[in-house]
């Protein structure tokens, strides 16, 4: 059984362009200055697994740790807190990086703003807590099959919730005419034609993640990564760090792996075509990774991807489930954290290669060895604690 299926980036050219500028050290530094300027607001931890490191034989695994991300479990509010930032800023004819305090100020001066998105969970929950906290309400829309716990999790932070009868892509193709139709503003993750500033805002928000590391005092900041492991949905969280990473360290950026679930794998299906034309991902979208069950990538991020990119891996969920018992149950002296299903992808990726001999050509390929530093991101915690049990408990998709 293939736990994972990879292919070497042939378009990789890491060729400066234009779609790089909104993601460079400025727009990044600015973004870090809005997010400080909340009051719930404070750096999630970069988590050292030096035991796990030693095991594989690595230098470092680093984790920045989102699952202690504005007690939201998650790194969406990033993006929900910058885009209404931004729109509302343009909203009341203030200065685009307008400070939180001030946005508050502003609240009862105009209308109140109706904010409306499709989401698997986590970015719902971004997106009505930062509209509730500037005084606007937010509709959130999620696809079949969510679990209670996403959908309460909506409900906690003040969100109107519903579950359609549609899956992730169909809904947000409904919410995008609803929100037409009923004067709601679409705060999507991605973009199609016509339709790109609030995405790329979202995308600017999760830049603080990196900022926070890459951009602080030089003798605190840690010391580059060789290799970087981001996880793709529609791509928008991937492609923000990948750009963020071109502008810094330019053809010297790390080597990266973008990795998906199988039946949700729209990065990898178009990377192996090698024609620059982004495909959608067919089919059902099964996978415990709810956050990454998106069929349809969002093409700015391709615009991104393709160029700097080394590998693209589709992965079973047995791949995330053992992440997930990894980092639950940590070697001496490492901590422990708590990862989602898609939070613990990349981590499962990662020991998977290390310790199962048919992936020698991917380790290989990837230069993983002795002077190895990989950079990880937990995107989430436990947000759907009966899976989180089911799994780290119980042994769910154990399987190997």
């Amino acid at each position: 059984m293939d736990l994972i299926t990879w292919h070497q980036n042939p378009l990789r050219d890491c060729e400066p362009s234009q779609s790089l500028e909104p993601f460079g050290r400025v727009p990044a530094h600015r973004v870090h200055q809005y997010h400080r300027s909340w009051p719930q607001y404070h750096p999630t931890p970069l988590r050292t697994l030096r035991g796990l490191a030693a095991h594989w034989g690595l230098q470092d695994v680093l984790i920045k740790d989102e699952s202690q991300r504005w007690g939201l479990q998650a790194f969406k509010g990033l993006g929900g807190t910058h885009v209404i930032g931004r729109y509302l800023a343009e909203y009341y004819g203030l200065d685009p990086w307008t400070d939180f305090s001030t946005l508050k100020e502003h609240a009862h001066r105009k209308p109140p703003v109706v904010f409306a998105t499709a989401t698997d969970g986590n970015h719902g929950v971004g997106i009505a807590w930062a509209a509730k906290q500037l005084g606007h309400s937010a509709k959130i829309y999620m696809p079949r099959g969510s679990t209670r716990a996403r959908v309460e999790a909506v409900k906690a932070v003040g969100g109107e919730v519903a579950v359609t009868a549609l899956d992730y892509d169909a809904t947000v193709e409904w919410v995008a005419d609803a929100a037409k139709k009923q004067g709601w503003i679409l705060v999507q993750d991605t973009s199609w034609d016509g339709y790109h500033d609030i995405p790329r805002w979202i995308m600017q928000g999760y830049m603080t993640m990196v900022a926070e590391e890459f951009l602080n005092n030089e003798a605190t900041r840690p010391g580059k990564p060789t290799h970087v492991i981001v996880q793709a949905g529609v791509g928008s969280f991937a492609a923000a760090i990948v750009a963020f990473l071109a502008n810094v360290y330019g053809r010297a950026i790390p080597q990266v792996i973008v990795v998906e679930p199988t039946d949700a794998a729209c990065f990898y299906r178009s990377a192996a075509a090698g024609d620059r034309v982004l495909y959608p991902s067919h089919g059902p979208l099964s996978t415990v990774m709810a956050g990454l069950a998106c069929g349809v990538g969002n093409p700015m991020a391709w615009d991104i991807l393709q160029h700097w990119v080394t590998v693209f891996a589709a992965c079973d969920d047995v791949v995330t489930a053992r992440g997930m018992r990894i980092l639950g149950n940590p070697m001496p002296d490492d901590p422990r954290i708590v990862a989602g299903e898609s939070g613990a992808v990349g981590l499962g990726l990662l020991s998977i290669v290390m310790d199962h001999p048919q992936y020698a050509e991917l380790r290989e390929v990837m230069g993983l060895g002795r002077d190895a530093r990989v950079l990880l991101f937990n995107t989430e915690g436990a947000t759907d604690p009966v899976m989180y049990r089911r799994i780290v408990w119980d042994g769910y998709l154990s399987g190997s």
